[in-house]
């Protein structure tokens, strides 16, 4: 794994400019590149550390658990369950990369709703 990318004052205004140069030219690149090379550049342009990893299409529990940001037993516990779709190699699990960023992306999306309830609650009770 690569070090955290921790940004200087003129690494800041440098990832300013060229977000400015990616947005007069994001026609020339295909749309999800340009959109990763924005968000980069906007997270920098921010003064945000930035670490970027390769991630291999099969993954092991340890790996899948740092994805999740959740502990290893808490996702054997997953796999058990069938929420994450798995293959044995030997006595040792494999996640599928594909398949742990769903299932990451569902999190993510309940808790988005969730907050969104919330938010609902607190306005609706006049509390916001």
């Amino acid at each position: 794994m690569v070090a955290p990318f921790l940004p200087t004052a003129a690494d800041t205004q440098a990832a300013q400019a060229q977000l400015e140069r990616l947005r007069q030219q994001a026609g020339s690149l295909p749309r999800h590149l340009s959109e990763f090379l924005e968000d980069l550049l906007r997270q920098l342009a921010a003064g945000k550390a930035i670490q970027i990893v390769t991630l291999d299409p099969e993954m092991t529990t340890q790996q899948a658990a740092d994805l999740l940001n959740v502990s290893r037993p808490y996702v054997v516990k997953l796999v058990e369950a069938g929420e994450l779709p798995h293959r044995k190699v030997g006595p040792r699990r494999r996640l599928y990369l594909e398949d742990v960023l769903a299932y990451k992306a569902r999190l993510d999306a309940q808790q988005q709703e969730a907050l969104q309830a919330l938010a609902d609650d607190l306005q609706e009770m006049g509390l916001d």
